[in-house]
């Protein structure tokens, strides 16, 4: 769902699932510019048919002028990673340079990482950003290592970055 902000999206749209016996799995919901958006997983009786559900929480969505999109997960939307992993937080800080978003994601990406959750600001002061993002790590990464060659990388652009077990 995308839309302007507003009070009461989430209460209009979760009300329209209940009605119609649905139960919220999981969510994710952020505000950027003004501009609320959130992806959830939601499951509905089977003797429901996808028309009906679309249709109601579409009509739910009108006042809002919200953009719904609907995707029907397959097996291999669940499938599970290739290899054992464990949850990380890593915080990056730093310069707010044209490129290095790029760099660094690139490194992440080389490694088998998976971007779980991602939450960035610009820093208000000096130009700077800081970025938090839930990360899982293949276990047989070297995270030290990893955490040397990200600081290496970043260290041009006066980045730094932690990497820390997600409880």
């Amino acid at each position: 769902m995308t839309a302007r902000n507003r009070v009461g999206i989430l209460s209009s749209v979760t009300r329209a699932m209940s009605e119609l016996g649905g139960d919220l799995r999981e969510a994710s919901q952020t505000v950027v510019r003004g501009y609320f958006t959130m992806i959830f997983s939601a499951e509905f009786p089977d003797n429901l048919d996808e028309e009906i559900v679309r249709d109601h929480l579409l009509d739910a969505c009108r006042p809002f002028e919200i953009e719904l999109t609907f995707n029907i997960p397959t097996r291999e939307t669940h499938a599970e990673p290739a290899a054992p992993v464990r949850l990380h937080v890593l915080r990056l800080g730093g310069d707010n340079q044209p490129g290095i978003l790029r760099q660094l994601s690139a490194l992440i990406s080389m490694q088998g990482i998976d971007i779980t959750g991602m939450n960035a600001v610009r820093a208000r002061q000096g130009g700077g950003f800081e970025m938090i993002m839930k990360v899982a790590v293949p276990e047989t990464l070297n995270t030290d290592e990893f955490l040397r060659e990200l600081n290496s990388t970043g260290r041009s652009f006066n980045i730094t970055a932690d990497l820390s077990h997600h409880s």
